[in-house]
């Protein structure tokens, strides 16, 4: 049997829990069906985990590193806030139709975090509220940091509940067309708030 050192395991082990929970749910996802997944031994995985815990943990990292919560402004004409908004949401949303495994995985791994560490769920969601709103920043954002945080979280709704509607229905094409419904309100509401307030 070949030598497989301890990261190129870990990465396997990642890999084959991601396709694993995608499958079966977090809570499906056994530390054993992981280790088969991997063609791994079990002790391997708790060698480098220690525990499932851990494992779903690392999911959710690599997971999170890999989705993008970025919009290149640099090169844009409209750097206004919808724009950057409707990159931000049609980034993901893609990133969501090219890796559904990764995607339903993801949603799985949050939802365990819920019922596992509800504080967990919460710091997940907090992260990428950072990470976009330091995005944001990028551009004039005629909203106070109260509002503009009222927009990100239901941005991450409209994330999440695409990305559901996408493994109910399979429907890529109507995915994208629905995500960019979702940007088209999103920029009426904010030309609305910047009427509202001028």
């Amino acid at each position: 049997m070949a030598y497989v050192s301890a990261e190129a395991r870990r990465e396997q082990l990642i890999e084959a829990a991601v396709r694993v929970i995608a499958r079966e749910g977090a809570d499906g996802a056994t530390t054993r069906k992981i280790a088969d997944e991997a063609k791994a031994p079990l002790a391997s995985l708790h060698y480098c985990f220690q525990n499932k815990e851990n494992l779903l943990l690392a999911v959710f990292a690599q997971l999170s590193e890999e989705m993008p919560v970025s919009a290149d402004l640099s090169e844009a004409e409209d750097a206004s806030l919808g724009h950057a908004l409707e990159l931000c949401l049609t980034g993901a949303m893609r990133w969501s139709v090219e890796n559904p495994v990764r995607a339903r995985a993801m949603i799985e791994v949050t939802l365990w975090a819920e019922r596992y560490d509800p504080e967990l769920s919460v710091g997940f969601y907090a992260t990428f509220l950072r990470s976009s709103e330091a995005i944001l920043r990028q551009v004039d954002v005629p909203l106070s940091g109260e509002e503009l945080q009222s927009v990100l979280r239901v941005t991450m709704c409209l994330v999440d509940g695409l990305s559901l509607q996408l493994f109910s229905d399979g429907d890529k094409e109507r995915t994208l067309r629905d995500t960019a419904t979702a940007c088209a309100m999103l920029k009426a509401f904010l030309n609305e708030s910047a009427r509202e307030t001028a």
